[in-house]
């Protein structure tokens, strides 16, 4: 599975010194965009370094000309970052996935046909793609909630681990 990622997930693995995770789940078709870069590279100009372990991590891939005049089309959505945006329209000409855990980002990705994959997937396909165990899985969650200071309600904590 082909996958961008957008900067809150990046982040919350960073935080915690886990985006080799990310890695190892979908290897090298794990990438961002320029605009997601520049989103995680931010928080470098006010000395945190997490965004490092991104940038070394995970490949920045170029915009096709047509996934460019996508990422135009959508300048009307004002409710979502650039880096949204641009991802979005990257997943739709490619027909990629787009992982994120901002609800309007999922929304609109799906209003536009693409598949959307969120936190709680991601943390679900650890335990079942055997690369964590489901407490070890269980601690990373709560290793990002604080280092993000994260709410995840006990419904959705509970669908993470179950079958």
């Amino acid at each position: 599975m082909e996958i961008i990622f957008d900067t809150d997930i990046l982040s919350m693995f960073a935080k915690i010194d886990e985006v080799y995770l990310l890695k190892r789940l979908f290897g090298d078709k794990a990438v961002i965009t320029s605009k997601i870069r520049d989103e995680i590279s931010a928080p470098l100009e006010y000395g945190y370094t997490f965004p490092l372990k991104v940038l070394s991590t995970i490949k920045t891939v170029p915009l096709s000309k047509e996934a460019i005049e996508e990422y135009a089309r959508f300048q009307w959505s004002l409710n979502l970052g650039k880096g949204e945006l641009e991802a979005i329209a990257y997943c739709k000409m490619e027909k990629w996935t787009f992982a994120t855990n901002d609800g309007r980002a999922r929304e609109f990705a799906k209003i536009e046909g693409i598949q959307v994959f969120s936190l709680q997937a991601i943390l679900k396909a650890l335990w079942k793609k055997k690369l964590k165990s489901k407490s070890e899985v269980k601690q990373i969650l709560e290793r990002i909630k604080k280092a993000d200071n994260l709410a995840v309600s006990k419904e959705i904590e509970k669908g993470i681990f179950v079958d």
